[in-house]
Formats: structure tokens, C-alpha cells, sequence
């Protein structure tokens, strides 16, 4: 099997995922904290963003107020 087709070792599997946006401190321009649907016919597999900036904007949106 090559390395391009071989699965993902448990190890890269345990990294959480932080978008460049995350990364970089611009949290309110992550656009990758929801999961989102591959086309039917390629087998992509998006990762969604884990900061906790994402879970403020839940909470913000759930109490009536904004993220910032």
C-alpha cells in the first residue's frame, strides 16, 4: 500500500485540530468549527476546528449576546 492510501496512524488521529485562523488569533474568522458534508462521489474528510473560541459562540448565541 502507498503512503498516499494508508490510514491515519492513532497518533495523528489524538492531535486536535485548530484551524490557521484559530492558530493565528483571528478566531472570529474560522469558518471550519461546523462539520461540513464531502461530495458523494470523493472521499474527503473535513476536520472541524476544536478551539474553544467556537464553544463561546455557541454559548454567546444561546444566551442572546456576540461573540468577541
Amino acid at each position: 500500500m502507498s503512503i498516499r492510501h494508508q490510514q491515519p496512524t492513532s497518533a495523528a488521529m489524538a492531535v486536535p485540530y485548530y484551524s490557521m485562523a484559530c492558530r493565528v488569533g483571528t478566531h472570529a474568522r474560522c469558518e471550519e468549527a461546523e462539520l461540513k458534508a464531502s461530495p458523494a462521489a470523493v472521499p474527503i474528510v473535513y476536520e472541524t476546528c476544536v478551539c474553544s473560541c467556537h464553544l463561546s459562540k455557541v454559548q454567546a448565541s444561546s444566551e442572546g449576546g456576540t461573540h468577541g
